[in-house]
């Protein structure tokens, strides 16, 4: 009579240890590292990252000056940063300190070792006045043509 009493409960355990058993050794099968193949990675190209120097005193400097000849201004009474140098080429904002109105920007190329201010105002600069210089397409994307076009470099 004992045994009748067991025979389920016995039955209940040895069938759940072969399931047990099937998934065990199927997902370690599964798990092989030597059966398992990874995908081939795909390595896309990418540009090198544009580093623009910081600007030295000597450039704001020597910028500040070439400005203030160009304007007929005081290198004192002008507000002038750079945004963008490259060493050759850089490109900022200025302002006159006494004036009302909101200033400008210019294009400044080192020619000989010196600054030059190649173009300053608040529209674009004529493809003329960057022909000479060769100024890099992503400082000045755009200029204007003879007829006041504006050109996309």
């Amino acid at each position: 009579m004992k045994l009748d009493k067991l025979l389920i409960p016995i039955s209940i355990i040895l069938a759940g240890l072969i399931i047990g058993l099937f998934f065990y050794f199927s997902a370690s099968k599964n798990n092989n590292p030597t059966s398992v193949s990874l995908p081939t990675p795909t390595i896309f190209p990418t540009a090198a990252p544009t580093i623009t120097p910081l600007p030295t005193a000597d450039d704001l400097s020597a910028i500040r000056e070439a400005l203030a000849i160009k304007l007929g201004i005081s290198a004192g009474n002008l507000d002038v940063s750079i945004s963008k140098n490259t060493g050759e080429y850089a490109k900022g904002n200025v302002k006159e300190k006494t004036s009302q109105t909101g200033g400008g920007y210019y294009l400044a190329a080192k020619a000989e070792g010196k600054w030059v201010i190649v173009y300053d105002g608040q529209s674009a600069p004529t493809c003329k006045q960057l022909e000479s210089y060769n100024f890099p397409k992503d400082m000045v994307p755009e200029c204007l043509n003879l007829s006041g076009k504006v050109i996309t470099r």
